[in-house]
């Protein structure tokens, strides 16, 4: 099963930089060019200089490989002393309710999906693998850990954790922008790190949030096969937690043709009843969704029909995906992805038509995955992300 291994991590060197809250970032894939910008200017030493520059086309990648070794060099990034692994605690807000959320960071071996050690929920894009490639590639560094989730019932990891906790101070302790406060401890102990080792030995791990990295680096692997490559760097959480939220991703179809039409095929294909209250993600059940359109002034509560709920594991992002999105691909311009239902709700036109998502449970995904199949692209949002810059991992 999953081999989960210590190592020696590379980080901002606390005497060079000050505040380690001006220099880690959010992970890529959730950064607008606003936000770009405000992290470049928030330091030279961000690390979207590396994981997210302005460059234009591949010389991205030369000015990313470039400013990481000119930071080696300088020290602004140092290694550490002694291989070790990373309990990481995030506390957070979210609509009004305090949370905490811990895991650890460590490498883990790459495996192919068809072992079913790793194992995905989503389908991908191309488009990001083969940027993330180019810049492992010219990089040879995990900027940011791959976020995996596993069944942590049986508490072991969690009490080996939380007793060194007790007793020990974190070597890291930044706000990110978005206000979730990071923590990151270090375990060098050699037996501790073992116990922790055996633990996972039993466990698989299922990709929460960056399948597009694993991807990137399971063809990394293939493409250098040299030992370093054979491991990823990963955060790993387990799933028996409160902080641990699975958000939906919102889609909103823009430009559409025979909005009406679409709306009648809707109501053909699911149960439907016209909704007057505020629209609340919340009160979602898994079968479950929201229809908004401007244009025929309607606001539709959906659910699966009992006769398709065991070919949609009874979860609406998939039927959504077959009796909407593809069944009338022709019919609209772009699909929009929204994490946040204010920004979808805002992004609604005359000409779109809006579905919103309820929110997932481990179970939900779990009962995919058990099947040899994936959740379609952007399904799930884990909340709240792992901060990018607080480790990376050298593959040289």
């Amino acid at each position: 099963m999953a081999k989960v291994k210590a190592f020696r991590g590379l980080r901002y060197n606390q005497e060079e930089i000050k505040k380690i809250s001006n220099v880690i970032a959010p992970p890529y894939d959730v950064i607008n060019s606003e936000q770009q910008k405000e992290l470049m200017n928030s330091s030279q030493y961000n690390v979207v200089h590396i994981d997210f520059n302005d460059g234009k086309g591949d010389e991205k990648y030369k000015i990313s490989m470039n400013t990481l070794n000119h930071w080696i060099e300088n020290n602004i990034l140092a290694l550490d002393d002694k291989e070790s692994l990373y309990p990481y605690l995030q506390e957070f807000e979210y609509k009004g309710k305090e949370y905490k959320r811990i895991g650890l960071i460590g490498l883990v071996k790459i495996h192919e999906f068809k072992d079913k050690i790793i194992l995905p929920h989503e389908e991908t894009f191309s488009g990001p693998k083969e940027d993330r490639l180019k810049l492992l590639r010219a990089c040879k560094t995990n900027l940011s850990p791959i976020f995996g989730v596993y069944d942590n019932n049986d508490k072991k990891i969690d009490n080996i954790i939380n007793e060194f906790l007790k007793s020990n101070q974190p070597i890291v302790e930044a706000r990110s922008t978005d206000g979730i406060l990071n923590k990151i401890w270090q375990i060098s102990d050699s037996e501790i790190i073992n116990k922790i080792e055996e633990n996972f030995n039993d466990k698989e791990i299922l990709i929460a949030d960056g399948h597009h990295r694993y991807e990137t680096s399971l063809n990394y692997m293939n493409e250098v096969k040299t030992k370093e490559s054979e491991y990823a760097m990963f955060y790993l959480s387990g799933t028996n937690q409160d902080g641990l939220l699975i958000n939906p991703t919102h889609r909103i179809l823009q430009n559409v043709n025979g909005i009406k039409d679409i709306i009648k095929s809707i109501s053909n294909s699911f149960i439907v009843s016209e909704h007057s209250d505020e629209i609340i993600e919340d009160k979602l059940g898994p079968n479950e969704f929201f229809i908004i359109s401007e244009s025929e002034k309607v606001k539709l509560l959906c659910q699966i029909k009992d006769s398709d709920e065991k070919r949609f594991y009874s979860m609406s992002v998939y039927a959504v995906q077959d009796l909407i999105i593809d069944k009338f691909k022709n019919n609209y311009d772009e699909l929009d992805f929204f994490k946040s239902l204010e920004d979808a709700k805002s992004s609604i036109s005359e000409n779109s038509l809006g579905i919103i998502l309820p929110k997932f449970v481990p179970d939900d995904i779990m009962k995919v995955v058990l099947n040899d199949d994936k959740m379609p692209q952007k399904s799930t949002y884990f909340y709240p992300k792992v901060a990018t810059g607080v480790l990376f991992n050298r593959l040289y």
